[in-house]
């Protein structure tokens, strides 16, 4: 097999977009974008057999003109590019003056891609190879000169939607080929991690199952130790478990837990996980609380039971209330992810989500407004009902609203979404919680982020 020359890109923009999985959005409320997981793994499994460069300018902050003498100097055979919905315009028109300036052929993936194939090869004729679904086997297959296989689309060949099935088999992520992230409230590097794909739920606003489907399939937890161990051999001693349901298999996480205690990695990093109130328990959170967890992930989503019932979230608030008491009964800080808008919402559900956020005692909460993303129920619910008030896809992210219900009108949203997050961190509880987890050099920071943050509210 002859060696190609392969650039892995995420693509620079003027905002900030994490382009990762299901949280296409731009800067989140720490302000900062998240380490592209997925763009490491591709690398990962590139460079085991090409000449492989990651170029990550959002985390390095490069921008277009810097972007393309790189490329150039590179000289790639291939250019995997990095897509999201809300980047989609920008993303090919980076991917296009690319192929211009060094002939690379291009291949791209994402949740978009995936959605909206068909659209993007007539759209964009300059593009060679679509991955549709998880990225690393595809992209392989069309380096090794076999691109007529699962998981790949392009003119004249539709291979379907690729999930990998055997997880282990994959290589470990190329971290070390990504800039270095810091987690914002202590300054420490970080990155996410995924020890798993797929998720069993249903939720009418998610665009996870079209990617990774509704079957979990797992790293070992042995394949994960050794991961952990690379990483902190690296300096990289906090992570987040970034899977969409870290918890789904109790006893896997249970046994991640026993061995970091055995091999003494509870001693040296810390660590943050994603997890489902129906999956997680006083029990569950003192063996994770042991083993160097530090921080758990909850998808509260609402505060009004019938609006989860609508989006098929299958959980109830008071399991939701429980798992957080477990958590903060174990001195685990606890981060809520809520979202404003949803379908069957009006703007009393809005002021309960709100109210619910409080009651819960949450450490950190995230309020997102309800976005309909390519390849969801959601989606295709929004269009059907003639939801959408703008056709621009830059739109098309968690921070911006581009619904309105008969009921319920995108402004009420947006001033909701504001008095949420003033509501939420103006208390002492919540300031407490920042300052708890910041270090002394960050503290120093606390003006510029409050500015920041101030700013952040105004857009």
């Amino acid at each position: 097999m002859m060696k190609m020359r392969v650039l892995i890109l995420n693509p620079p923009s003027e905002q900030k977009f994490s382009r990762d999985g299901r949280c296409q959005s731009e800067e989140n409320t720490w302000l900062d974008t998240f380490p592209p997981t997925t763009l490491a793994s591709i690398a990962g499994a590139v460079r085991e057999k090409h000449e492989t460069k990651l170029l990550d300018c959002i985390g390095g902050n490069i921008n277009f003109n810097e972007c393309m003498r790189a490329a150039k100097e590179f000289s790639p055979d291939f250019t995997v590019v990095n897509t999201s919905t809300p980047t989609i315009a920008n993303d090919m028109k980076v991917a296009k003056t690319l192929k211009e300036k060094t002939g690379s052929k291009i291949i791209t993936y994402g949740e978009h891609v995936t959605a909206r194939y068909k659209h993007m090869l007539k759209a964009h004729k300059f593009l060679d190879y679509l991955i549709l679904g998880e990225p690393e086997t595809p992209t392989m297959n069309i380096l090794s000169g076999r691109p007529k296989c699962k998981g790949v689309a392009f003119k004249g060949w539709d291979g379907g939607i690729w999930q990998e099935p055997e997880m282990d088999k994959l290589p470990f992520p190329a971290y070390d080929l990504l800039p270095e992230y810091t987690f914002p409230l202590t300054g420490e590097k970080w990155t996410f991690v995924r020890s798993g794909r797929g998720c069993f739920a249903n939720c009418l606003y998610c665009v996870m199952p079209l990617m990774s489907g509704r079957k979990v399939r797992y790293h070992s937890p042995e394949y994960m130790i050794r991961q952990f161990k690379w990483l902190i051999e690296m300096g990289i001693k906090v992570w987040m478990f970034w899977d969409e349901i870290a918890t789904a298999d109790r006893k896997r996480m249970e046994k991640i837990c026993e061995l970091m205690v055995k091999e003494g990695l509870n001693r040296k990093c810390k660590w943050f996980c994603t997890t489902r109130v129906d999956r997680f328990d006083y029990e569950l959170a003192k063996k994770m609380r042991e083993a160097g967890c530090r921080m758990v992930s909850f998808g509260v989503e609402s505060g009004n039971q019938d609006v989860l019932d609508f989006n098929r979230k299958g959980i109830t608030l008071e399991q939701t209330r429980k798992a957080v008491k477990a958590a903060r009964d174990n001195r685990l800080k606890t981060i809520g992810h809520l979202i404003l808008g949803l379908p069957g919402s009006d703007e009393k559900v809005l002021e309960q989500t709100a109210r619910f956020a409080r009651e819960l005692k949450l450490n950190f909460a995230q309020f997102y407004v309800a976005t309909p993303f390519p390849g969801s129920d959601f989606y295709t619910l929004a269009k059907k009902k003639k939801w959408f008030i703008s056709k621009d896809w830059s739109k098309v992210e968690q921070g911006s609203v581009t619904i309105s219900y008969p009921n319920l009108s995108n402004r009420k949203i947006e001033y909701w979404r504001r008095k949420a997050y003033r509501d939420f961190y103006m208390r002492p509880y919540a300031v407490y919680s920042l300052l708890s987890m910041m270090s002394a050099k960050q503290l120093l920071k606390l003006p510029l982020y409050f500015f920041r943050f101030r700013s952040w509210m105004k857009k």
